[in-house]
Formats: structure tokens, C-alpha cells, sequence
């Protein structure tokens, strides 16, 4: 299963243990945990098909928060020719794509959706030395690692401890894998290239 902004998320989120009625569809089926939504309403569950057909658009409910600035700030970058009304426009709509159809992703801490090519990246997977190994073309894990921290993370982080220190040396497979760890580390990538972005929290 796959979704323009998250591959995966049967493996990454899974559904809620048992069949249930969706909320917006009322179809007894498979469903992503809802509680866990922002916004001022409030569901309990809602099934992958209603999540891809943007059931949410309308409601008072999103599923993550994109980093809509940053998004400006590219989207401005590669589209000189536009307006700002225009720029803002093409950021909203984008933004309400992610939030309004991608799974949520359960993370330690808050924080906001990563971008690249003027676009928000796909999540796919939790972030391992043989992850990294496998994505960097020159097998230097570490240094793919390094050079893919979210710019919001770069000042704050010492790059070479994570990895040391706290980077799993197996990869982590699901998400009740990750639930073993108190650092986890996200990986995102652009749509447009082959661009790896990393966030990571602990508990």
C-alpha cells in the first residue's frame, strides 16, 4: 500500500487491531487509528480508501502538519515566474494534499512534515545503519545520514554521536519494532529526486 506521501503505512502504522466501522464511510472494515488526528472534530477510525479519496477534505480534521513555509520559501525558488498569490495558492493546495490524505505518522514529539523540491517528501521507513547503507550510492551510510538532516535539525544535532550512539544497527521493520527504541530517526524522500531527508525525536 502506498500513498503519495507515505509507503507503507500498513507496516510503518498498521491498522487498529480488529475490524471496525469507518467514520466517514461507515464500511466494517481494516482501519488507521483516527484518534490520534488534530483538528476540532473528532474521529476514531478511517479506512485507507477514504483516506486516498481525501474523505477529510471539508472536516476540521488533518493528519500531520506540514512545514508550509519552507514549502513557500522552494516552491518561490523554482517558480520565479509566479506571483506570491500564486506561490501561496500551489503551497495550499499541496499542503491540504498531505494533511487532509496521508496516513499519520506516529512519532515521540511533534513537529512539521519535511520538503524538498518544492514538494512534501514521502516517508519510507525508520532510519538504520543499514538503511542508510542501502540508499547511499557510495554505501557511506553515516554520511548520508548526515547530509540528510531536516535543515530544522542541523544546528542542534551532533550528527557523528547520533550515529554512534543511537542510530540501530538492525533495520527497523515496523512499527512495533520502532516502540523498542527511545530515538527514532525518520526518513523522507523528495519526489523529485533522489533527495533523503531525516527528522528524529526521542521520548
Amino acid at each position: 500500500m502506498t500513498f503519495k506521501y507515505f509507503d507503507k503505512p500498513e507496516i510503518f502504522v498498521g491498522f487498529l487491531d480488529e475490524k471496525t466501522t469507518c467514520d466517514t464511510c461507515g464500511e466494517f472494515t481494516r482501519c488507521f487509528d483516527a484518534e490520534p488526528f488534530y483538528g476540532e472534530e473528532t474521529l476514531a477510525a478511517v479506512c485507507p480508501s477514504c483516506l486516498e479519496k481525501g474523505r477529510l477534505y471539508g472536516m476540521d480534521v488533518y493528519t500531520c502538519e506540514g512545514d508550509f513555509s519552507e514549502l513557500k520559501r522552494q516552491l518561490t525558488e523554482r517558480h520565479p515566474d509566479l506571483d506570491e498569490n500564486e506561490i501561496d495558492a500551489m503551497a495550499e493546495e499541496k499542503t491540504r494534499e498531505l494533511e487532509k490524505t496521508t496516513p499519520h505518522l506516529v512519532t515521540w514529539q511533534d513537529w512539521l512534515w519535511p520538503c524538498a523540491d518544492g514538494d512534501y517528501c514521502q516517508f519510507i521507513g525508520y532510519g538504520s545503519r543499514p538503511l542508510y547503507n542501502r540508499l547511499s550510492r557510495d554505501f557511506n551510510g553515516q554520511a548520508l545520514f548526515e547530509s540528510s538532516l531536516y535543515y530544522t535539525l542541523r544546528d542542534d544535532s551532533d550528527a557523528d554521536a547520533l550515529w554512534e550512539e543511537e542510530m540501530p544497527r538492525k533495520e527497523v521493520r515496523t512499527y512495533e519494532e520502532s516502540s523498542r527504541y527511545s530515538t527514532l530517526f525518520y526518513v523522507f524522500k523528495s519526489l523529485h529526486s533522489d533527495q533523503i531527508i531525516t527528522t528524529w525525536d526521542s521520548d
